[in-house]
């Protein structure tokens, strides 16, 4: 481990072969092993998505409760998908 101002840095080796930009999410084991887990790139962030920002919930929430003809909301389960609240 090496020391760069008030952070622990650990080298990767040459042969290990790392993006430069590559994101890790790191996490300490109970043996005290450090884990490195690749933080995917295809993951979608919903609420990162600036298309979305001018999106009306509402209007479309309420599109999806037209098609279906009924507020799932407000229907009480008959049948084997009641489940105990």
């Amino acid at each position: 481990m090496q020391r760069q101002g008030n952070t622990n840095i650990f080298p990767i080796p040459k042969d290990i072969q790392v993006p430069v930009d590559a994101k890790y999410h790191v996490y300490q084991d109970t043996d005290g092993c450090i884990v490195y887990v690749p933080i995917k790139k295809d993951h979608y962030d919903i609420w990162a998505d600036s298309t979305l920002n001018g999106l009306d919930f509402e209007a479309l929430r309420q599109q999806e409760l037209a098609d279906l003809g009924y507020d799932p909301r407000k229907i009480t389960p008959v049948g084997s998908e009641k489940t105990k609240a």
